[in-house]
């Protein structure tokens, strides 16, 4: 066994090349669509080097000191944390109100690491951000990992007395591992919101477990694999250009990431860690460069102060190139200080030096008059903190606060009361069904009287329905929150099988929460030869935007009954139309919308009449 841990530097050079895709990623990247990947990257390294810390505290001592353990991670996460935190309150109260409500909401699971299960038992959605999201929001990982922290150690102690502890580790450690990746592919849906999965610690557990089997198998060689240096530099190589690979090309949405793909990842990750360690060649020089490492270095502090950097300026948005730069600066710059100021001083122990200078007992004028400098130092570090303190307490207690959260409740409400008048309208079409007449004879209001329309919907078009059913009445309007587009598909299943629902035609309003996957062809061969209305899609936050809108034209000019709803057109340069979040609408906006739908519809079965009357 190694008695001491010898330091890696090409494992700070992964680091660097995970935060900066997590980075491109949050600042709409197109190189980097799965740039969230990132944060696998670090549960993989945080599960290696914690179970290489206490692996050699066992087999030094024979247990772990869990206080000193603690302690040193809550050196580690918490005053970064708390820092960025408290600058982050106090600058959202300025400039954003929004932001700062949701911040005040969040604070506390985001210093005591448990924001992850915040997220989940407040249900706040993946999919749904309510506006601005909360500039804390990011901090669920750094709860999965505090949670480890807590709960792994214990488990190694307990499990330290067995004769074989080594091979009880590594299969207690791989069936947990394995167990939390089934989890993951059992509790997604992607038929519905993957919050739960994505942010909870069961489900996410196993990147922390894989990289924790990599120091296991570094230290206790379970298995006897035979494989030489240069054979693990291939192997990491190879597995660090898969990883970028996947970063940079896999849908951050793609269900393979739920079913499978993380766990590939986390075991790709692993492999690169392990081989940096027993292997030296041309990926040990690249991650271990001087660059990458300063990165590394400071990695932490990257990924706690960029997201509400962002948040703040640009919202979640695409921003322009300026706002980019402007925001990388200042992540890094904030990083910096965080790193050089706050993160380096603690961890290496300045307030435990402080307090012993304190506590002693000078010898002579220079230790007396280095005791007065430091007890004058702590007493102004103390009275900074006591007003900052008090400064936040205040700020959260008496400035205003201007909250999304109340039209977040109000949508709600009234995507019950659309399904059950969706429930009630389709009730009256059965009662009163009778043999379809020609639309040929009747004018445009008789039409549009007339026409039975089924809009299959997301959230946007919950703020729709009063105003589709002003120009539309006999049709329907069937619309839930966090809608995905494969979900639509299923909703027009059932309509078929199980309402026996026969309209004119269907008006496909998805695609604000997801890419449109196969959905389009899917939809359009259930539809039969009646009309299909796809809409675009105005969601300016989502890096999906374009491709869906690119991909909605293209399928709407190649097939036949086909017709465009262009509410991104239509929208554009009408800020007016939208609430806080750019996305939902305000009642100018679903008239206007309901206005798109009116139009494209008479135009559509105007059209669809005179090729009937050619046949």
């Amino acid at each position: 066994m190694q008695k001491k841990r010898k330091y890696i530097k090409e494992i700070d050079g992964l680091r660097a090349l995970a935060v900066i895709m997590v980075l491109a990623y949050h600042l709409k990247m197109p190189f980097a669509k799965s740039g969230l990947l990132g944060v696998t990257v670090f549960f993989v390294i945080s599960g290696y080097l914690i179970t290489g810390i206490l692996i050699n505290e066992i087999e030094e001592s024979g247990g772990v000191d869990l206080k000193n353990f603690w302690l040193r991670r809550i050196r580690r996460l918490l005053p970064a944390v708390l820092s960025m935190a408290v600058v982050m309150i106090f600058v959202s109260a300025v400039v954003n109100r929004v932001v700062f409500t949701k911040g005040c909401n969040d604070l506390l699971s985001a210093v005591f690491g448990y924001n992850n299960w915040w997220q989940i038992f407040r249900k706040v959605s993946y999919f749904e951000n309510a506006g601005a999201p909360s500039p804390f929001t990011h901090c669920w990982s750094l709860a999965i990992e505090t949670q480890f922290y807590l709960i792994y150690p214990i488990l190694l102690i307990l499990l330290s007395k067995a004769r074989n502890r080594g091979k009880i580790f590594a299969a207690v450690t791989a069936v947990l591992a394995m167990i939390s990746v089934v989890l993951m592919g059992v509790l997604y849906s992607p038929d519905g919101d993957p919050s739960r999965v994505y942010y909870g610690t069961d489900t996410r557990a196993f990147s922390l477990l894989i990289g924790a089997l990599a120091a296991i198998q570094k230290e206790y060689h379970i298995i006897k694999v035979k494989l030489r240096g240069k054979l693990w530099a291939v192997i990491g190589s190879i597995s660090v250009l898969i990883l970028i690979g996947m970063m940079m090309l896999i849908s951050s949405y793609s269900s393979f990431l739920y079913y499978g793909g993380q766990a590939i990842v986390s075991v790709l990750a692993a492999f690169v860690v392990y081989a940096v360690t027993v292997s030296r060649s041309l990926l040990n020089i690249i991650l271990g460069s001087s660059i990458l490492k300063w990165i590394g270095d400071r990695s932490y502090s990257i990924y706690l102060w960029h997201y509400p950097i962002i948040v703040l300026m640009s919202g979640g948005k695409r921003a322009a190139w300026w706002i980019v730069i402007l925001e990388v600066v200042l992540s890094v710059g904030f990083a910096e200080l965080s790193y050089r100021f706050i993160e380096t001083p603690v961890r290496h122990g300045i307030i435990g030096e402080y307090i012993g200078i304190i506590n002693s007992r000078p010898h002579n004028r220079r230790e007396r008059h280095r005791q007065i400098q430091v007890a004058r130092r702590s007493l102004k570090a103390m009275a900074a903190v006591l007003a900052t303190g008090l400064a936040l307490s205040l700020c959260i207690a008496f400035v205003p606060k201007k909250t999304t959260l109340d039209t977040v409740a109000k949508r709600e409400k009234k995507a019950t009361e659309v399904t059950k008048l969706t429930n009630q309208k389709l009730k009256e079409q059965k009662a009163k069904k009778t043999a379809k007449t020609s639309k040929s004879t009747m004018t445009d209001e008789e039409l549009l009287k007339n026409v039975q329309m089924l809009l299959i919907g997301d959230s946007i078009t919950v703020d729709v329905t009063d105003y589709f059913y002003k120009v539309l009445p006999n049709s329907i309007s069937d619309t839930k929150i966090g809608r995905s587009t494969l979900t639509g598909v299923k909703v027009f299943d059932e309509y078929q099988t199980q309402k026996k629902w026969d309209g004119d035609g269907v008006i496909f309003a998805l695609g604000t929460n997801g890419p449109m996957y196969d959905t389009l062809g899917r939809i359009r061969q259930k539809v039969g030869d009646k009309p299909l209305f796809l809409t675009t899609v105005h969601a300016p936050k989502e890096d999906f935007e374009s491709s869906n809108n690119e991909e909605i034209r293209k399928f709407v000019k190649e097939h036949e009954h086909t017709y465009l709803i262009d509410w991104y057109t239509a929208s554009a340069d009408h800020p007016e139309y939208f609430d806080q979040d750019d996305t939902h609408l305000l009642p100018k906006g679903a008239e206007a919308y309901a206005q798109c739908i009116k139009d494209a519809v008479l135009k559509a079965m105007r059209a669809e009449e005179k090729v009937n009357d050619k046949v």
